[in-house]
Parts: structure tokens; sequence; C-alpha cells
């Protein structure tokens, strides 16, 4: 790629304004504008194909400077030789739709609707890159002189950089909702959140998550350092720990934390053994029996021979009875 050192600063400080956005709108929205002041265009555009439904996303800026309807552009003859160069080779690099379209006259077509008359744009400079979801990219158009070679390889070494600047903030945006939701939980009896950081220091962000840890002191499974097969998921000193996972650096992982000490006294007064409770666990959490084997790794037979003992021990005839009778001893949370 023939880029300067002026323009590798410009993406990179790019990229890094677009740290700064609340979420992936306002993320695409910056970056378009971004691209438009980085490489001079008179308009610029993202834009999404779906794989699987055939569906057009596009934000515009100026928004009058695309088409209204986005399938107007994109959505163009089989035989066009746009098609090739966005959809079927999913180019990752950038291309001037002059240089695909060859000697074609392509600006008699549909494809990108040169009804842009007042604006005199005909130019346009494209970036796409393809993987599970679809065709995603880029496009700036201007009028006058076309692109230059070293602009369309400018836009081909930004694309990866936003496409992975958007990544990183949808996968931060997860996190912090999976962190609410956490925290929420934490606000129900016996419940706790407490977060692994990179340096694999466990710290308890609630005071249930406080009194638990202590107990689940020195088990190498909720560090960094967990063995091979340990799972996002175990149980020890009668506390169920979940892992959550996140890609994102610097954000750190979480432990979601609930104390089952008083269901497991009240089972063993009843004579209920632990499977025997954890599956009464998994009938309440509204799993099937052949979710409740998998997820305790145990044959489907084991399991309904659990559930038939449940059943005689509560003294129950069904379903809605047995979560009945388990809530009423305390085996199972509010």
């Amino acid at each position: 790629m023939d880029i300067s050192d002026a323009g590798r600063r410009g993406v990179r400080q790019l990229v890094g304004e677009l740290e700064e956005a609340v979420d992936v709108d306002e993320l695409r929205s910056r970056a378009v504008s971004g691209l438009a002041r980085l490489i001079p265009a008179d308009g610029a555009q993202w834009y999404h194909f779906g794989a699987h439904d055939g569906s057009v996303r596009a934000l515009a800026l100026p928004a009058e400077s695309f088409h209204s309807d986005p399938a107007v552009i994109y959505d163009h003859p089989v035989d066009h030789p746009l098609t090739g160069a966005m959809l079927v080779s999913g180019t990752g690099g950038a291309w001037r739709v002059s240089d695909a379209a060859a000697d074609r006259d392509w600006r008699r077509t549909h494809c990108y609707n040169l009804d842009f008359r007042p604006f005199g744009m005909h130019r346009h400079l494209v970036a796409s890159d393809r993987d599970e979801a679809g065709v995603t990219g880029y496009a700036l158009l201007r009028g006058g002189s076309d692109f230059t070679e070293e602009q369309r390889d400018l836009l081909g070494y930004a694309q990866p950089h936003l496409a992975a600047a958007e990544r990183l903030l949808a996968e931060r945006q997860r996190m912090y909702a999976l962190l609410a939701a956490a925290l929420a939980s934490a606000g129900q009896p016996g419940r706790g959140v407490a977060a692994v950081a990179v340096d694999g220091v466990v710290r308890a962000l609630d005071a249930v998550a406080a009194e638990l840890l202590p107990r689940l002191d020195g088990d190498p499974r909720i560090g960094l350092g967990a063995p091979p097969g340990a799972g996002r998921a175990f149980r020890a000193h009668d506390i169920d720990v979940r892992a959550v996972e996140c890609a994102v650096p610097d954000v750190p992982r979480l432990l979601l934390l609930r104390d089952v000490a008083p269901g497991r006294a009240a089972a063993r007064a009843l004579g209920l053994t632990e499977r025997e409770h954890r599956t009464l666990e998994h009938i309440d959490a509204g799993r099937t029996p052949v979710e409740a084997a998998r997820a305790m790794g145990i044959s489907l037979t084991t399991v309904r021979g659990y559930v038939a003992s449940l059943h005689r021990k509560l003294n129950a005839g069904h379903t809605a009875a047995l979560l009945r009778a388990g809530r009423d001893a305390g085996l199972l949370g509010e």
C-alpha cells in the first residue's frame, strides 16, 4: 500500500476518537464524517449487506449525498461489474468504481443511482469486507477529479481498523449490559458479583460477594489460572460460581456468586442428595431433563431417577407441586 505517514497517523487519530463513542451508531456516524475529512469527499457512507436475508442498511453524511433508499444504490443487477467486486470477492481492500466498471457505461445503471445531478457526484471510492454476517464497508463520493491511488490505499488501510473499533465497542456495550444485569441480580438474597482483574486479583463488588469470597479462598478456578476443563461454572463450599468472560482489554471478568448453603442444609434435613437438590434447581430454572443431564454431565436416565426420587421424598404428584414443596421447604430461592 502506498500510504504516507501522515495518512496512517490520520487513521490512528480517527480510531482514537471513535473510542469515545457511546454506542455503535455514534461510532459509525463519527467514522463516516472522519473519513470524509481524511480523504476529501463530498459525501460518505457506511453500508451493510445482510448475508442471510439480503437486507441493506446504510448511514450517509450528508443524508442527501446518497439515495434515501440504500437498496437503490447497492441492490444492483447480477451482471453488473460491481457485483463481483463487492459481493463475490469480498475484498478487504478498497477500489474505485471507475476501476471496477472499466469501460462499461456504469453511470447509466441504477447501481449508484446517479440522479445526484445537483451535486455532480459520480466518483466513488468503496471499501468492503466480508464475514458470516454479510458485507460491510464504507463508500466515499465526490464530483470533479477521481480519487487517487494513494487515497484508495488509505481507505483500504482504514477499513479494518474501523471494523475493529466497532467490534471493540460492541463488545464493551455487551459487557456493560452484563455488568448491569449482574449487579441488579446481586440485589437478590444470597447473590453477589465479583470482578477478576487482569492481574488475577478477585475483588468483591457488593457486600454479598465480600461475604462469600473468603469461603472460596485458594480455589484456583476463580482466578485466571483455571485448570483446563474447569468450565465456566462450578460449585464449591455451597457456592455456585459462574464466570462471565470478556475479550475486551482492561474490562474485568465477572464472577456471579450464589450462596446455596441454606438450600443445601434444607436438602440434607429432608434426606435429599446434592445431585437431587441440583436437579430440583434445574427444574426450577425451567430446564428439561435433557438440559439438566447435560448441565450436570450425567445421563438422562439418571436425571429421571432423581426426578422420581424428588417426587417421592417431597410427596409431590406433579411438577408444579414439586416446585411449590421445594420452595416451601427452603430448597429453592425466592
